[in-house]
């Protein structure tokens, strides 16, 4: 079935069921949680073709943004890839296992090491973003730019609520 007709169903069900409520942000919801999926689908099996998971791979990207002769520190890069440091030590050792990371003893803190990618992991973050930004392209190439501007505002003010509504609670 196809996922539109899918969220339609299930949003007209509910109201059928719950005519007191409003659906309609449920299939807002619905269907933007749809989409990311298909995108991250989409994205798992490039970074898979190169022997990552997203998460590494996100690791990598992180590390390679900040220019290929960065240095980062583990607590900074969980935060940016919003995992916890457990699961980012297993991250970091798989990418140092593959050769696409270096960690080096952090002067400062002797408890703790700092975090280099390697020309290995800078060559393979660049074929795997590349290969990310065609298939960003392709999704949207056919969505005329005003309707995409519109786009972005509407999940940039949906982020900001979200953030407000963490705040509060």
């Amino acid at each position: 079935m196809e996922i539109g007709k899918y969220i339609d169903e299930t949003v007209s069900g509910w109201q059928e069921q719950r005519p007191d409520l409003d659906f309609v942000p449920m299939g807002y919801m619905l269907r933007f949680h749809a989409m990311a999926e298909a995108a991250m689908d989409k994205i798992q099996v490039i970074a898979k073709s190169h022997g990552l998971t997203v998460g590494e791979f996100d690791v990598l990207a992180t590390l390679r943004r900040h220019g290929v002769a960065s240095t980062l520190s583990p607590s900074y890069i969980a935060e940016v890839a919003m995992v916890s440091p457990s699961g980012l030590t297993h991250r970091l050792t798989q990418l140092e296992l593959s050769g696409h990371i270096t960690r080096i003893a952090d002067n400062s803190d002797r408890r703790s090491s700092l975090v280099s990618i390697t020309k290995t992991g800078a060559k393979t973050a660049d074929l795997i973003i590349e290969q990310i930004a065609e298939q960003s392209a392709r999704m949207y190439d056919a969505i005329p730019a005003k309707l995409l501007e519109q786009f972005n505002e509407v999940v940039a003010h949906v982020s900001t609520q979200l953030e407000l509504d963490a705040l509060s609670l």
